[in-house]
């Protein structure tokens, strides 16, 4: 049969990927004191800035007066009118999807909910930034209050690539200045940008930089009003001399960072780490610490933070004369706590590459990856516990082993110490689709056997993406031909494996020309906003390429 591939060297960058989330609930405890607001209903339950709201309740007051009616997280300053039992106002300017509270002589009200739609939709959808010649590689972290801070690498000075920074907020409303704020333009090209949350509503951003004629990492970190914080153009995490590149980063849980890079320092590829505090300033040895002593080339690792303060790291590793994976665990004082040479996440016949891995709640992760031991790329999980020992079939459990390949596995957390996986599949059919599986921390499959179809419609369905919906579902976007030109498409899917929205997926962006390459980013109240690389703006003949985004609320209505 034959098989109709997306480029090889496509899947490898695209999942270079990193995503981030958010959590906000849909309600909270009720408010038991009895002179207390009480809000029983929103109508409707979705709507854009600007839009009427209705709700309902009990004890507002026969006026407003000096009590507040609170959208979102923003003050509605718009009220059209007030009684005891209905408030009728305009979504303010600032708010995003989330809580919707009466407040009284400082007495809050038990809480209603908004999903505050973007303020544009498909195929227009908000443009990012639209600046001369290209933008590329959009990388985005959640901003904390429903919104995100997206940066890419920019060619708009037409000599090199730059990076550019914009915050949106949970409306769809850009924030800092049109088309981005420079994180750095010094000389040299700044690439593959990867960033995280400062943890106080800026975020932390790294690069591969070659300002000095090598190849060097660097970070910066914006605070939310799109003001840089430390040193102009970046600090050198590493810059030795030689090459250190594709850097990736986590959380140190303390407002700053840790980062690690490939750095062939040895005369082979291997992994280094190094860990920056808020301040900009490198906590462990000059230089960054190797994560493994083993002699080998060391390629395409991940790595996510351990929840104390450390990380754990997986990596594909050639010491058995084909590519295997290995993990290490690090301290935040930058000591590995497993093996000196790192630990065996599988070490089957062939190939086992493309890591990706989340927590598993308890200091180990759980790490899914594309296999071809049986001649043919499957997809297959492993868990490995605290204290880095595997806790689940030798080699990893099979995931999917069906017909032809199932390449670009991605995961996030189910909430309950086991994981949601996607891929694209191509089994039983000459192109790929999207599908999705379920596993617990045992490493049980809990949807149907081979996974669970998230889109099947024709042509090819490729590169997905994955965010948690915070209900122990999924919202998954990937890049669709089903046009006969690159579309995004999402689809919701619960905990029990079942789609949510129209069969296929809903439409993020059909615009013009060709969108591709989606990340996905929690909204923390059950939906989602999607940023991808954008070709509307130019032709077949000489595209352009620009940086937009999209909204979906829980509903999948944008």
């Amino acid at each position: 049969m034959k098989k109709v591939w997306i480029g090889w060297s496509a899947v490898l960058f695209s999942l270079f990927l990193i995503t981030g989330c958010g959590s906000l609930s849909q309600g909270s405890a009720e408010n038991t004191d009895p002179a207390a607001p009480i809000v029983t209903g929103v109508s409707p339950s979705e709507a854009k800035v600007g839009e009427q709201i209705r709700v309902t309740g009990e004890r507002f007051g026969t006026g407003q007066g000096n009590s507040s009616l609170i959208v979102g997280g923003a003050a509605a300053t718009q009220i059209v009118s007030w009684s005891d039992t209905e408030i009728l106002a305009v979504v303010p300017a600032d708010a995003s999807s989330g809580s919707v509270k009466v407040v009284i002589d400082g007495a809050e009200s038990s809480p209603g909910f908004l999903a505050v739609l973007w303020s544009q939709e498909n195929p227009e959808n908000v443009a990012i930034s639209a600046a001369a010649s290209d933008q590329q590689s959009p990388q985005a972290v959640s901003d904390g209050i429903g919104g995100m801070i997206i940066a890419w690498m920019d060619i708009r000075s037409g000599t090199h690539f730059d990076l550019y920074a914009q915050r949106v907020n949970g409306s769809g409303a850009v924030q800092w200045t049109s088309d981005g704020v420079p994180i750095s333009t010094a000389a040299g090209s700044q690439q593959h940008p990867q960033i995280i949350s400062d943890g106080a509503g800026g975020a932390i951003i790294t690069w591969q930089d070659g300002r000095d004629g090598n190849l060097d990492i660097y970070a910066q970190r914006i605070n939310r009003d799109g003001v840089v914080q430390w040193a102009v153009d970046g600090i050198a995490v590493a810059a030795g001399g030689h090459s250190e590149l594709s850097p990736q980063i986590v959380p140190d849980g303390a407002g700053g960072a840790i980062l690690a890079w490939q750095d062939d320092r040895n005369g082979k590829i291997d992994v280094y780490a190094q860990r920056v505090d808020a301040n900009g300033a490198v906590q462990w040895a000059a230089g960054g610490v190797a994560v493994s002593n083993a002699a080998a080339n060391k390629i395409f690792f991940r790595l996510i933070p351990d929840g104390a303060g450390g990380a754990v790291l997986v990596w594909q590793d050639d010491r058995g004369g084909d590519w295997d994976l290995y993990a290490q665990r690090i301290n935040r004082n930058g000591s590995v706590r497993w093996s000196a040479a790192g630990v065996a996440v599988s070490i089957a016949a062939n190939t086992q590459g493309a890591p990706q891995l989340v927590s598993d709640g308890t200091g180990g992760a759980i790490v899914v990856w594309q296999d071809d031991r049986d001649g043919a790329w499957d997809v297959y999980a492993q868990r490995v516990n605290g204290s880095g020992i595997a806790a689940w079939t030798a080699d990893g459990v099979i995931i999917s082993n069906a017909a032809n390949d199932q390449l670009a596995p991605r995961l996030v957390s189910d909430g309950a110490g086991g994981a949601i996986i996607t891929w694209q599949d191509g089994s039983g059919q000459t192109v790929f689709d999207v599908r999705a599986q379920r596993v617990d921390g045992s490493g049980a499959a809990h949807w149907a056997a081979g996974g669970v179809v998230i889109s099947s419609a024709p042509d090819i369905q490729g590169m997905p993406q994955l965010a948690t919906d915070g209900a122990g579902g999924a919202i998954i976007a990937w890049q669709d031909l089903r046009s006969g030109r690159w579309d995004i498409y999402a689809q919701r899917v619960n905990g029990s494996g079942e789609a949510q929205w129209s069969i296929d997926g809903v439409a993020i962006s059909t615009a013009p020309g060709d969108q591709k390459v989606p990340l996905l980013i929690s909204d923390g109240a059950g939906g989602a906003a999607a940023v991808w690389e954008d070709a509307r703006n130019g032709t077949d003949a000489v595209p352009s390429w620009d940086i937009y985004a999209q909204g979906i609320s829980a509903a999948g209505k944008q």
